[in-house]
């Protein structure tokens, strides 16, 4: 029997972007808690964290669910162009 399971592992090399390296730092330092489904957490996992469960109103739901979505479409969108100044000919040289 394994006494100390590691339930996950997060491997660095040396071509890791150091603002990659940075945000999983920080977001391990971070002790928000962190919304999840109690069923989807593995077994190990559970073992080793405290899980309290708490009902939200379903409109705060779909406010959040609206803000996220809005969120995803404005990283998503395009970046509007300005239309390309129209060609005129070139000046020419008189002699």
């Amino acid at each position: 029997m394994i006494q100390d399971p590691t339930i996950w592992r997060a491997v660095f090399t040396g071509t890791t972007p150091l603002n990659l390296i940075a945000a999983v730092t920080q977001s391990l330092a971070d002790r928000t808690p962190i919304p999840r489904d109690p069923s989807r957490i593995p077994g190990p996992a559970r073992d080793r964290m405290t899980v309290h469960t708490r009902h939200v109103p379903a409109p705060d739901i779909a406010f959040a669910l609206e803000r996220r979505v809005s969120a995803l479409a404005a990283r998503h969108r395009p970046a509007s162009a300005a239309p390309p100044p129209p060609l005129s000919p070139s000046p020419r040289r008189t002699r």
